[in-house]
Parts: C-alpha cells; structure tokens; sequence
C-alpha cells in the first residue's frame, strides 16, 4: 500500500515507495522492509523488529502516538492539499504499559479494522487483569502457561503477572523482546527458560509465558507429565471474546481498538474519505453517525 504525496510515492508498512513508513514491528508489517537502509519509523520499532535501516524523516509527515505496542506510530501526511492519516494497527484506551492512540483530524483516513464486528466489544481491562489474578489465586499448586503474541501481548501479560508478585518464566525469544522494553525504560520481571535462575523458578509450580501455537491442553499434559505436577493452560488475545480454544481458560485482553473504539475514531477524525486496510469495516461505517462521513 503507498499514499501519493507531493510527486512522490510514500509506502504505508510496504515497501512500494519512494519513502517507506514502519508503523511497528509486528511481522505481519515488517515484510518487504528488512532490505530498505532508511525507513521513517521510531528507533524502538527499528530494534524489536532487528532491522538494520536507520530511523529518517521526511517534511511532509510526522509520526503520533499509535497504542498497541512500544514504538507503534501512526502517520501524518499532509500534501496536495489532503491531510491523511494512516493508523497502522492501533488501541484507543491506554494499555498497562499506557501506551495510546492519538485521536488527529483529518481529511483521508487509512485504518484497520481488526474488530470490524460489533461483537467485539472488549470487557474493560481492568476487569480482565482481575479475571487473570483470581486464576492464579486459584491455582497456587499448579503451573500455569500463558499463551500470547511474543511481541506486544507477552510484554503486557508479564507487566500485569508482575503486578500480582509473579515473575513468569519465558523464552530468549521473548526476552529480547522485554529487554528493548527495559531499555526504554519499561521494567518486565521474568526469567529465561533453561538460566540457573529459571530452572529455579521451575522447580516448584510456576507460571510462564508460551507462544500461541504452545497454548494448549496437550502441551499442558506433556509438561504436567515432565514436571510431576498439575498444568494448565489459557490464551490471552481479543479474540477469546467469541472463539473458543484448546485451553483451560481465556482472557480477553486486545492491544487493538475494537468495535467501539472504531467507530468513535472515525467520528473524530472527521474524515471524509476512509478506507481500510485490514478487516472489513462496512459494519463500522454503518454505525457512525458523523453524517458528513457518512455521505461522502
């Protein structure tokens, strides 16, 4: 996807353009971009997604805050007249970490719309934090895997495992990840599988931190069986509003704006002109009631 500005072509997430924009750095946004020696983008995005290009700028954007992880921006582009917005993937409310979306007018808005759906209202996070520390309250004999994204979501479910005193175990994998959190100054308690300090950990009932593809109930089994001791197992992601999944249990917890939150967005922005990116947002437009977006 690119945006035409001022002669020149500018890639949103892609690499189709004179210049190129890196919202963040999710995989799923990253393809194409690892080549590239320049990419407008911020310096934590540019570590957590190991590239080698070098943070640039260009006069006719500017980089807001996004939500939905360290270093996520959304971009400004205003040329030929149009001010346009491209959200990347984006949160409305403040995260743990408070990490939120800017909410900017403008003329042209280029959106996702993950939670296209107006099922996907997300319980208040708050309420989401207390379903997960009343499941470990429950469980103080057991072990208990957390199955999450091992960018963004993982960093938010050690932040929130932290505030209820538990210090889980994770991979190298999402190590490196929580160590660029730290260096920004963002502290995440955890410790590596297979350190002294985790084989520790592990040696009485822990709990810890499994990519998605790990979150389930035969997993849960083969460790139960290695550890001589009770597992279980939930997934953590927005999409355990609705979907049901392989596991003991399933928290609702979403770093992307849902329902709500985007129809709220658009009225804001007062856009004339939107489109998307990711998901079908037709249910969205129908429930905004801005009505000079709506006949636009």
């Amino acid at each position: 996807m690119h945006v035409p500005c001022n002669g020149i072509n500018i890639g949103l997430d892609s690499s189709h353009g004179e210049i190129n924009f890196l919202s963040h750095a999710h995989s799923d946004h990253t393809n194409g971009l690892r080549r590239l020696e320049q990419i407008i983008s911020t310096n934590e995005t540019i570590e957590l997604a190991a590239l080698k290009a070098k943070s640039t700028t260009h006069p006719s954007t500017k980089m807001i805050d996004a939500g939905h992880i360290l270093g996520a921006r959304q971009l400004v582009i205003e040329g030929d007249g149009v001010k346009t917005i491209y959200t990347g993937d984006f949160c409305t409310k403040p995260t743990i970490f408070g990490f939120k979306a800017d909410l900017p007018q403008c003329d042209h808005l280029i959106m996702e719309a993950t939670y296209g759906d107006p099922a996907y209202v997300m319980p208040p996070i708050e309420e989401v934090h207390d379903q997960i520390g009343k499941w470990l309250s429950s469980n103080p004999s057991s072990n208990l895997l957390f199955g999450c994204y091992e960018l963004g979501k993982a960093q938010e479910v050690i932040k929130i495992l932290n505030e209820f005193g538990v210090a889980p175990a994770v991979t190298e994998k999402t190590d490196r990840f929580c160590s660029v959190y730290e260096k920004y100054g963002l502290p995440l308690e955890r410790v590596v599988v297979g350190s002294d300090e985790g084989e520790e950990v592990m040696s009485r009932p822990f709990a810890a931190i499994v990519p998605m593809s790990k979150a389930k109930r035969y997993f849960a089994a083969r460790m139960a069986e290695a550890f001589q001791r009770k597992t279980l197992c939930a997934v953590v992601t927005g999409w355990a509003l609705h979907y049901r999944f392989n596991t003991d249990n399933a928290f609702a917890l979403s770093d992307h704006a849902d329902f709500n939150d985007l129809v709220y967005f658009i009225e804001q922005s007062g856009a004339k002109k939107i489109d998307f990116f990711c998901g079908d947002g037709s249910k969205v437009l129908k429930a905004v009631k801005n009505e000079a977006i709506l006949n636009s």
